[in-house]
């Protein structure tokens, strides 16, 4: 007995279209900086990652600082979904924040990450290559490259895309610029609008 043709499953995609679907690093071009042109640069490096790529992320009305500067919109199966990767050199990473309504997940790829927690960051964990963790929504949060060489993080956000633009700032951070950079950088960085988190996290 002659079996037929084998029908085909899946989609066809053509090499140009999947292509397409690719983000290559040489082409990419790193997200600004939050706050530059509007704070002194020493506050922007010190709140900062040195580097932040976004590779991929939803396309929606209210966009967030990953949706406008990533470099592929998409991701958007059901939930939304954002993939980009942070350059940190030793002892550097971002000021504490807090996701409101977004899941925020690292997986470390090279160095050592500590992930700092708390209205203040007093509680601590290091993550080595190849470990993962996910934050739930409202803690504040960090991290900082703990190890001797340069590092690089996987940042994944998941959520409702028009909820990307969640991120707000616990009143600690204005008083570590303060206290590093004096009241007139603190006054800048209020000025930029900011959201602050006052209320103690779940």
């Amino acid at each position: 007995m002659t079996e037929g043709p084998t029908k085909t499953i899946s989609p066809t995609i053509t090499p140009e279209q999947m292509e397409e679907r690719v983000v290559r690093f040489k082409n990419m071009t790193p997200r600004p900086k939050l706050g530059g042109g509007m704070l002194p640069d020493e506050v922007v490096e010190w709140m900062t990652a040195d580097t932040n790529y976004t590779y991929m992320a939803p396309a929606s009305e209210h966009q967030s600082r990953i949706q406008q500067y990533a470099t592929m919109k998409g991701g958007d199966a059901g939930n939304g979904i954002s993939v980009s990767m942070v350059l940190c050199s030793p002892g550097r990473g971002p000021a504490l924040h807090a996701h409101l309504k977004t899941i925020e997940a690292f997986f470390c790829l090279s160095s050592r990450f500590a992930i700092e927690w708390g209205d203040h960051g007093e509680n601590s964990l290091v993550l080595e290559p190849w470990d993962f963790i996910h934050v739930p929504t409202e803690v504040v949060r960090t991290f900082h490259n703990v190890g001797d060489e340069p590092g690089a993080l996987l940042v994944i956000i998941q959520g409702d895309k028009n909820e990307f633009d969640d991120v707000v700032r616990p009143p600690f951070v204005t008083e570590q610029i303060t206290e590093l950079f004096g009241e007139e950088a603190a006054a800048s960085f209020t000025a930029m609008g900011e959201r602050m988190y006052s209320a103690t996290p779940k």
